[in-house]
């Protein structure tokens, strides 16, 4: 496949979802959230926002408060949080 480089604007709300793909690590840089958006969908993308941000309130409340689970192993949620 041979990338084509092109110039867009965008209107400040698409501006403003590329930035937040990246804060949440759904994708690493503009170009590739960009690229997700066209290939998924804005509501695809919008849907994949809000379920990182409820992993991430989750897990900081979890390590915040304790996992509401007593005797269950989560040390491989904490590995994949801090990598």
């Amino acid at each position: 496949m041979v990338n084509i480089v092109i110039t867009i604007k965008v209107n400040e709300e698409i501006a403003k979802l590329i930035e937040k793909m990246i804060e949440l690590g759904i994708a690493r840089s503009k170009n590739e959230a960009v690229n997700l958006l066209i290939e998924y969908g804005r509501a695809e993308i919008e849907k994949k926002i809000r379920e990182q941000e409820e992993v991430i309130r989750l897990a900081d409340e979890w390590l915040k408060s304790g996992f509401p689970y007593k005797r269950l192993n989560t040390s491989d949620l904490r590995e994949e949080r801090y990598e």
